[in-house]
């Protein structure tokens, strides 16, 4: 799991012209094992246990890892061209480190920055901790968050960032076969994602962006289940959702799975909610404004009187997570544009009916949107019909 070498050098370009506009002097991208996707997306490593920065200089262009000696020791391995610094300030307290040799931070980033006094850019501020916050502000003449920058900068994926996410979906498809294979009254639903993650594993997946998800009946409520060793039976709906990573890229799908014939309602209920993900659907284009699209959805809910039961909105970005910005609301300011990446995550939680979702990916495409998943389509009409 890394990012190709030219990906890295373009962004930090990117990164040094964003400093060099902002009139600032070093650029630091904080990550930690709950805000990993900046520092992947600069460095290459998914970390685990320890927190760090990755260091741009605005001046001379030269990149670093600042972390503490875990991820220092990953790093040279799987990065072995990305210069790395142990910080003291990222060493685990308590813990002995025999044959570490640490360094301080006012050194390292006095040495990068190539200056005595020096302004930074910080991205992932928002997830830093105070401690650290307070250290660079004792040593920078300044701390300026550009954060959204770093965001917008995301949104569009690039060639090599679009094949991980399409491969991802892939795997996400191999997932669901099999989980589909082994939906039956009877088996647990342990057993049944057991399959799912099988399949997936083999199929290439380094990991998962979230735990999967599969829940039954008033458990399907808790929005992201995980499974039990409750027994499926003839008459549940079991909610799976299924978000493999490749090359540090996520997908999701998200389909109920009716077992054996289920209640007139029950079928009604799925299926008019397949019908808003397929107005949702229809209206993907570039240029469109995620506002339209937030209000477009609420309108087609509220004409199959589902609208009370939607908890968040109906589309995200996903990429490095499988939910991240921007997020459809009705004051979003962005628009559809090519090369994003985007899911519809519709779900709806009833107090009687209980929780369904449908979630797939589609790239933004010039004249439209591509479905990442190619078997969803026929999946779910597939499910809908066989559920009558």
């Amino acid at each position: 799991m890394t990012v190709p070498d030219q990906d890295l050098t373009q962004r930090w370009r990117q990164l040094r012209e964003l400093g060099t506009v902002r009139n600032l002097d070093l650029m630091l991208v904080y990550f930690d094992e709950y805000n990993m996707a900046d520092g992947f997306y600069f460095s290459g490593i998914w970390t685990q246990f320890e927190r760090g920065l990755v260091a741009v200089s605005t001046h001379s262009g030269r990149a670093a890892l600042l972390t503490g000696p875990e991820t220092a020791r990953y790093a040279a391995v799987h990065v072995p061209s990305l210069p790395t610094h142990i910080l003291s300030v990222f060493m685990a307290a308590g813990a002995g480190y025999p044959n570490t040799r640490a360094q301080d931070l006012p050194d390292v980033l006095a040495d990068l920055s190539g200056r005595a006094s020096f302004r930074i850019g910080l991205v992932g501020t928002a997830s830093m901790p105070v401690p650290l916050h307070q250290a660079l502000s004792y040593v920078a003449e300044e701390l300026v968050d550009v954060s959204p920058e770093i965001e917008r900068l995301r949104q569009i994926k690039s060639a090599n960032e679009i094949a991980a996410v399409r491969q991802a979906f892939h795997i996400s498809e191999q997932g669901l076969q099999a989980a589909l294979r082994s939906i039956e009254a009877g088996v647990t639903e342990t057993a049944v994602a057991g399959a799912a993650e099988s399949a997936m594993r083999a199929a290439g997946a380094e990991g998962y962006g979230y735990s999967t998800i599969l829940a039954t009946n008033e458990r399907s409520n808790a929005v992201f289940s995980r499974p039990t060793n409750r027994p499926i039976r003839t008459g549940d709906v079991v909610m799976v959702g299924l978000s493999p990573r490749f090359q540090g890229y996520c997908a999701s799908l998200g389909i109920p799975v009716p077992v054996g014939p289920i209640e007139a309602e029950t079928h009604e209920y799925i299926a008019n909610l397949l019908l808003v993900y397929r107005e949702i659907e229809r209206a993907l284009a570039p240029g469109i404004r995620a506002q339209d699209l937030y209000e477009l959805s609420r309108q087609a809910l509220l004409r199959v009187g589902l609208d009370s039961y939607q908890l968040y909105g109906a589309m995200h970005s996903m990429g490095l997570y499988e939910a991240e910005p921007p997020f459809l609301s009705p004051s979003a300011p962005w628009h559809l544009q090519p090369g994003m990446v985007l899911a519809i995550d519709l779900a709806i939680f009833h107090p009687r009916l209980y929780g369904i979702r449908f979630e797939s990916g589609y790239l933004i495409t010039d004249v439209g949107a591509e479905n990442l998943a190619n078997s969803f389509q026929s999946i779910c009409d597939h499910l809908v019909e066989r559920a009558i």
